[in-house]
């Protein structure tokens, strides 16, 4: 699809000013100053992220699953209220951990399971638990484990570094910005070489599912 539609020029101005000057503004200089062609950017723009949804999801989703299962392993089903785990980590994950698990269990009730809080958690909190401040107390005792296929050789800095590089991708695509020019096909196999990294199977049907690159061959043209 090219989107080659060109609004009146009445309809155009409400669009932008709905859109926001500022907004269309990143893809006015990309479309040389067209602001037809900037719409269709935008749009595209926006097939683009959401092109990114499944593999974005489908990460997150494993890394926060895969780390449960190994704190589990380590202090037990709720792991989140148990002082052996939350006395080692920032005061910041502490108060997260807190009102994530109170506010869980005043919604679900006698439904509360400790998967709520799991998905009630921030990525960054699953994250900062790979980080360098933890290196010597989780990663050896088992949270490493959370990445079976790591290849030989490749440290923890290795994994937090790609997670922190999708975190901040992760943020660009669900805040809307623009990422057709911010390396996606990289960002791609960034999220793909994680995703390797805990499970192959899930990789496979997150490669069948999505595909980057053909929406990136759909650039609009003049």
């Amino acid at each position: 699809m090219q989107y080659p539609f060109s609004p009146m020029p009445n309809v155009l101005a409400a669009i932008e000013s709905t859109m926001s000057p500022a907004r269309l503004r990143r893809y006015l200089s990309a479309g040389k100053g067209d602001k037809n062609h900037a719409l269709r950017l935008y749009v595209w723009n926006a097939r683009l992220c959401e092109e990114f949804y499944i593999p974005v999801q489908f990460t997150e989703v494993a890394l926060r699953n895969a780390i449960h299962r190994q704190l589990t392993d380590l202090y037990g089903e709720n792991w989140f209220d148990r002082q052996r785990f939350t006395n080692i980590i920032p005061d910041r994950h502490k108060a997260e951990i807190n009102k994530t698990a109170a506010d869980e269990r005043q919604k679900r009730g006698r439904s509360f399971t400790p998967d709520h809080v799991v998905a009630g958690m921030s990525f960054g909190f699953w994250q900062n638990l790979l980080g360098r401040s933890l290196e010597f107390i989780l990663w050896p005792d088992g949270v490493g484990s959370a990445f079976p296929h790591l290849p030989q050789g490749f440290s923890r800095d290795e994994v937090y570094k790609r997670l922190e590089r999708l975190r901040k991708f992760r943020n660009s695509v669900m805040h809307h910005y623009a990422i057709f020019d911010k390396g996606p096909v990289e960002e791609y196999r960034n999220i793909r070489t994680l995703l390797q990294w805990m499970c192959p199977e899930t990789l496979w049907l997150m490669s069948e599912l999505s595909n980057p690159a053909a929406v990136l061959q759909r650039r609009p043209a003049f």
